[in-house]
């Protein structure tokens, strides 16, 4: 099975050439995301390396990240909640990154993404029974590796390099006679009992990594790893103990050139020691080292009469590869009430609970659950953006499907409110999917419900809106404060701040702070994905919609079922979903009372709805739900 191993190595150029020319624009979307949050980055095998050098690179913009095979990640399941993850993998199919991408993708990640060299995946083909969104793949040009992880190696350094926001210049990785000379020379200062130390710094650690994997999964010989420093701590002693048969493999950047020499230094000089040198001075220099190092993989191949591209498998190694652990280590911990708790619970995980806690939260979620099953609702209030209508239709309009669902509730004579911080709009775009003899049973609240009327109303929202007193003099000084950076928008209950860039949390939070620290009495900040709105109080909420629902309801029996996706303050549904009816598609406040995400795992916005009105069951004038 596999490539020769020296016809990988022709490869490479290639394979970087391409690496080099990708456009990576979705992926660095993706890794924009990844970013705001501490980060796992989950593979197996060789890719494990590529994974130690996305951590590195997560870290050197101040983010926690750490590289996790899957059995790790199984064994981490409280923290994944707190985690953007990040899975590699080269062909998208190994037993242990599907369990695992299906497993994780249960505990709520803050976001879960995959990247992959292959195309139509088993990874990616899994996403869409999961709910899950962000597989990228890319195909390598040469194909799958041998049996060491090699050109795709290559190709996920340089990709995620990229990725990252760095650029690449002009390098090309020729065939260096040189190094091969000086590898070729230290391979004949050992033999095949050899133990190698691989000494590294920061850039180095994924090549050392990788060594490791390399030279363990072909058979080459025993590794041992340490950083420059901690080598100084007792692992000097190996050396003392087994020189005759022990040899130092120094992964040197200029970062750690002086601090590799003065360790060299001071070792015998008998242990055979050879330098893999990088002339790059940041995160380039681990893909320098990396093509490097296949060279000593190559030349120990040869010392060992083993092709590394081909060594052959044993029939008890292909049936541990295929080996589904997930069976063997399964806990009852990810079924549906495990999944809705945790949401409630943010960054404290369940698992960290008490059991009087724990039982506490079962209990509420039980509670709400038979709360809403048991109840008849004569009408439903929607919040728009990421309720009904997903970011990418935000300038076309609510969907024709969505359109459907809302229409068979009309017919049935059961009302639809709609509460969003837009102005007229939503109107069109209700009106273009909603029937129009079903106009008269639509309430809009716009403006965050500072106007309210129903659909077939042309006088609602006002046209020649009275400004707010309070609100005009607060929009010249966030215009004097902030200027380009945002752009304003008032009518006369509301000021909406729209961000003219991707802005991260901390500036949304400092706008909304500055708004705060102004003391302007009766003012409220709420946030969506796109806008802070700041509303009049109490004069200016989303529950008004409810509260003109029931005016002219004629069964009071009957209740009314609230949906929004920004339940947790500032969300602009924060407080429409404290209605004790109410599901979220999103965001979740910690109210046990109310605003629950019933969802499957990874499922949001307008998909939740879809979940959810799936589960309804309609009658004449009411409906049931059925979570």
């Amino acid at each position: 099975m596999g490539k020769p191993f020296k016809s990988e190595l022709r490869s490479i150029n290639q394979v970087f050439e391409w690496a080099c020319k990708l456009d990576l624009s979705n992926l660095t979307t993706e890794i924009d995301i990844l970013k705001k949050y501490p980060m796992l980055v989950v593979g197996s095998g060789g890719s494990l390396s590529a994974c130690h050098f996305v951590a590195r690179l997560h870290q050197s913009l101040g983010q926690i990240g750490k590289a996790i095979t899957p059995l790790e990640l199984f064994y981490s399941q409280n923290i994944i909640n707190k985690c953007s993850l990040l899975f590699l993998s080269a062909s998208g199919r190994n037993t242990d990154i599907l369990t695992s991408f299906k497993n994780a993708n249960q505990q709520n990640p803050k976001k879960l993404s995959g990247i992959t060299l292959s195309v139509d995946t088993p990874l990616n083909k899994l996403t869409s029974k999961i709910g899950a969104q962000s597989i990228l793949e890319f195909e390598n040009p040469i194909g799958k590796d041998g049996f060491l992880a090699t050109n795709s190696l290559v190709a996920f350094f340089v990709i995620l390099y990229r990725a990252y926001g760095n650029i690449i210049g002009d390098e090309i990785f020729n065939s260096n006679d040189l190094f091969q000379q000086e590898v070729s020379s230290f391979a004949t200062l050992v033999d095949k009992d050899f133990t190698f130390k691989v000494l590294y710094g920061n850039w180095g650690m994924p090549v050392a990594v990788d060594i490791e994997s390399k030279f363990s999964e072909a058979g080459l010989g025993n590794v041992l790893l340490s950083d420059y420093r901690n080598f100084g701590h007792g692992r000097h002693n190996w050396i003392d103990k087994r020189m005759q048969s022990t040899a130092i493999v120094a992964l040197i950047t200029p970062d750690d050139q002086e601090l590799a020499e003065k360790t060299l230094g001071l070792l015998p000089r008998e242990v055979p020691v050879l330098r893999i040198r990088s002339t790059s001075v940041d995160s380039f220099s681990a893909i320098e080292l990396l093509i490097k190092s296949f060279y000593l993989t190559s030349v120990m191949g040869d010392l060992q009469n083993i092709d590394p591209g081909r060594p052959g498998v044993p029939e008890y190694g292909s049936k541990l590869y295929h080996l589904n652990y997930f069976n063997l280590l399964k806990k009852n911990s990810n079924d549906s009430s495990k999944i809705a708790i945790q949401r409630k619970l943010g960054n404290q995980s369940f698992y960290q609970l008490k059991p009087d806690a724990q039982e506490k939260w079962l209990t509420s979620y039980n509670n709400y659950k038979k709360k809403l099953n048991n109840q008849k609702f004569h009408a439903a209030v929607f919040d728009y953006d990421g309720t009904l209508c997903h970011a990418s239709e935000r300038f076309n309009g609510l969907n024709i499907l969505m359109g459907n669902k809302l229409n068979q509730f009309l017919s049935n004579e059961i009302v639809i409110g709609v509460a969003t911080g837009r102005g007229k709009s939503i109107k069109n775009d209700l009106r273009k999917v909603i029937d129009q003899k079903y106009w008269g049973n639509v309430v809009v609240g716009y403006y965050n419900g500072a106007e309210i009327g129903f659909l077939l109303d042309d006088h609602v929202p006002l046209q020649n809106d009275s400004i707010n007193s309070t609100l005009q003099p607060l929009r010249g000084i966030l215009n004097a404060h902030f200027g380009d950076e945002i752009n304003l928008k008032l009518k006369s209950m509301q000021l909406t701040i729209e961000l003219n860039h991707d802005s991260s949390n901390e500036f949304i939070t400092e706008i909304i702070k500055f708004v705060y620290l102004q003391n302007i009495a009766g003012l409220l900040c709420v946030q969506s994905d796109h806008s802070i709105d700041v509303i009049i109080r109490p004069d200016v909420s989303k529950l008004n919609v409810v509260n003109y629902i029931k005016q002219f309801s004629k069964n009071k029996s009957h209740e009314i079922l609230c949906f929004g996706d920004k339940g947790q303050f500032p969300g602009n549904d924060f407080e429409l979903l404290s209605h004790p009816f109410s599901l979220s598609v999103d965001e979740v406040s910690a109210d046990s009372e109310s605003c629950w995400n019933f969802s499957t795992a990874s499922t949001k916005t307008t998909n939740s709805t879809f979940e959810y009105l799936n589960k309804t069951k309609i009658f004449d004038g009411f409906f049931k739900i059925k979570i």
